[in-house]
């Protein structure tokens, strides 16, 4: 009997390519093909993690598909493909059985299992803790030798610094000269009285691209305080790198990754005097001023007159800025923006 399928593949991350996706559906159709099925669709998701679900616009075009058609199979080269969560995998299962559509794998040439299902998606969840256990120890040692963990910030550039076999030493920065200026230039104009937003203005009228080759923005040089996020906190410019501020987690509900601060007991702190770009004397000044504002904004909060001024909405004090993590407030008819913008 000929069987109806649908095909799916997925690869993880955008350092991979279109390739890995065309080398799957080659390998199903050529399975399919062995078969004499008939091979009725090919869905795919492109640079998505498989601990992912509803956000994953692939999956949820298979399952749409498989409820309003008959289909036999859903097939992918292996069983990670469809999915590295336990939960997830359980999910999909449970909507294909129901639909009477079983799943099959290139690699292992038949039917998978609940049991063999169940178990392969244990044994990539755990995989995928590992990873993360792994890369993030990776990291906590790179840093305590004075090695970026992240991207570089605004000021630095890559290394050139070679190993004894001719190779650059990955993870080493030195100071970019002339963003240097750019960034001791900010931290004396705020100091100086300036306001964020006045300083990205005078920035990009100047033409002097900011972090990326993007514009300016006051959000980029004001940051968060609290987090040491923003051109005004960045301790590297000092000569201090710290690490492990936050860390991340997935929100169940809604798939994405919210930050919670870690307590200061878990920071890693290195000394790297040799990044230093600002004066503790400049640093200090612009501490002052920031610690001066955050006073004013705290007595406006606590103030109970001024609490009168503006009549409180549902979400009132709970929105906050993802990029610099000021309050949101309502800024038209139905519409939220972030209040140091």
């Amino acid at each position: 009997m000929t069987k109806n399928v649908l095909f799916y593949a997925r690869y993880s991350t955008d350092r991979q390519n279109e390739v890995s996706i065309e080398t799957q559906v080659e390998l199903g159709k050529a399975f399919v093909a062995n078969k004499g099925w008939k091979l009725v669709d090919t869905y795919a998701d492109s640079a998505i993690s498989g601990t992912s679900f509803t956000s994953r616009p692939g999956i949820q075009q298979v399952l749409a598909h498989v409820k309003r058609e008959r289909i036999d199979v859903v097939l992918c080269v292996t069983a990670d493909r469809l999915s590295r969560d336990v939960e997830h995998s359980s999910k999909i299962l449970k909507e294909l059985n129901y639909h009477d559509t079983a799943i099959w794998t290139v690699q292992a040439g038949q039917e998978i299992s609940h049991m063999e299902l169940h178990m392969r998606s244990t044994l990539s969840h755990e995989l995928v803790e590992q990873i993360r256990y792994r890369t993030r120890e990776g990291m906590k040692t790179a840093v305590k030798k004075g090695k970026a963990s992240t991207c570089l910030a605004y000021g630095y550039k890559l290394s050139q610094q070679r190993d004894a076999n001719g190779d650059r030493i990955r993870g080493l920065r030195e100071v970019d000269p002339a963003k240097a200026e750019i960034v001791r230039r900010i931290y004396q104009l705020y100091a100086d009285g300036m306001s964020p937003r006045d300083i990205a203005q005078l920035l990009n009228r100047e033409g002097i691209p900011g972090p990326r080759g993007r514009k300016w923005r006051d959000t980029a040089i004001r940051g968060h305080v609290g987090r040491g996020t923003g051109i005004l906190n960045n301790e590297s410019y000092i000569g201090r790198m710290v690490w492990n501020r936050r860390q991340y987690r997935k929100n169940p509900q809604t798939e994405k990754r919210t930050a919670r601060a870690n307590h200061n007991s878990d920071w890693v702190v290195t000394d790297v005097p040799e990044m230093r770009i600002v004066t503790d004397e400049l640093w200090g000044r612009v501490k002052d001023r920031q610690k001066e504002i955050g006073e004013l904004f705290d007595f406006g909060q606590s103030n109970r007159l001024n609490a009168t001024h503006r009549p409180e909405y549902l979400l009132s004090h709970l929105l906050e800025c993802e990029e610099c993590g000021g309050p949101y407030a309502i800024s038209g008819k139905d519409r939220y923006s972030c209040g140091f913008r």
